[in-house]
C-alpha cells in the first residue's frame, strides 16, 4: 500500500464525537470512532483513483462508461 499525506475532513456530528469523547475520556468510544470513521476516510482515501481496464478492483461493465 503506497502510504501518502490524508487531509480527513470532519463533519459537525463527528466534531461533537471527539469533544465528547475528550470530556468523558472514554478510551472504547474512542476506538470505535476511530475504525468507524478515521479509518474508513483513510482508507477510502488511499485507494487508488484511476485504475487500467484489467485490474480486478473494476466492477463489471465499468469501462461501459468511458467508451461509445
Amino acid at each position: 500500500m503506497n502510504l501518502k499525506k490524508v487531509i480527513v475532513e470532519l463533519d459537525v456530528s463527528e466534531v461533537q464525537e471527539i469533544l465528547a469523547i475528550d470530556i468523558d475520556e472514554d478510551a472504547e468510544r474512542a476506538l470505535a470512532f476511530v475504525k468507524k470513521s478515521l479509518a474508513k476516510q483513510v482508507k477510502d482515501a488511499l485507494r487508488p483513483h484511476c485504475v487500467p481496464v484489467f485490474e480486478v478492483t473494476y466492477g463489471p461493465g465499468q469501462k461501459d462508461r468511458f467508451s461509445r
